[in-house]
């Protein structure tokens, strides 16, 4: 993958919108990435939104063209690039993990989000649009968002964004090598190595009731998969099953 080109707005309703619009436009099939200060109208999974202080965090959207890639395999786009961005804030803390199916984690508070939208043509992926909003250097959060975190409130250090975006593109770029060779195995690996709450009992709410059970695996298509505490397996798909974390966790 080449170094991607790189667009700035100041103002954007939303990173991925933009980048379908540039889409639209006649265009060379190389990676390019856009990046706003103020997305006023970010878009997360389903019917959610990400909320974001203007001018202080990293919401930017990459948009590559995936030579050959079974449309059918589309979630290994998803799990590539959490683990970039989990790469990238290692850089800065410890013990990142992804929450299933799209946020980023540090302990039990969310900094990040992550939205993928892909065109396709035939069987393959003719291109994909990943979208990320990161939380960087805002402190005050909505009290309706339950659990947030940002950098500078675990490290009391204010981040340059411009600095960050490249680091950001250059952990994507490192981590796509493995999507591009195939090496889906190790993908998975650390994926899994990645996973908020892997192997551990947790409770989930379904739409009919709440359980205990423990991930075991996520499947090649995004469902999670896990085992209750009486045995039995069970797989779910977005939006058919949350994690119920106890209100002292997403009040800490």
């Amino acid at each position: 993958m080449q170094q991607p080109v790189k667009y700035f707005s100041k103002r954007l309703n939303s990173t991925n919108l933009y980048a379908s619009e540039l889409l639209l436009k006649p265009h060379r099939k190389e990676a390019f990435w856009v990046r706003t200060d103020d997305q006023f109208s970010g878009r997360g999974q389903g019917s959610k939104t990400w909320s974001s202080e203007p001018g202080l965090n990293l919401t930017g959207s990459m948009v590559v063209f995936p030579e050959k890639f079974n449309a059918s395999s589309q979630f290994i786009l998803s799990k590539t690039f959490a683990l970039a961005a989990a790469d990238f804030l290692e850089l800065f803390i410890e013990e990142v993990k992804i929450k299933w199916p799209n946020d980023l984690y540090v302990g039990d508070r969310k900094i990040g989000g992550i939205l993928i939208e892909t065109a396709i043509l035939g069987k393959y992926i003719e291109s994909a649009i990943l979208g990320i909003g990161i939380n960087i250097n805002q402190v005050n959060f909505s009290k309706n968002i339950p659990n947030p975190v940002s950098l500078r409130g675990l490290t009391d250090m204010d981040y340059d964004l411009t600095e960050l975006e490249d680091l950001l593109i250059t952990s994507f770029k490192n981590k796509y090598v493995l999507l591009e060779s195939g090496d889906y195995d190790e993908i998975n690996s650390e994926y899994l190595s990645k996973l908020y709450r892997f192997g551990e009992f947790t409770e989930f709410k379904t739409r009919d009731k709440i359980i205990s059970a423990r991930i075991i695996s996520v499947s090649e298509f995004g469902h999670l998969i896990i085992q209750t505490d009486t045995g039995t397996l069970m797989t779910f798909d977005y939006q058919e099953i949350e994690y119920l974390l106890p209100p002292n966790l997403l009040t800490s």
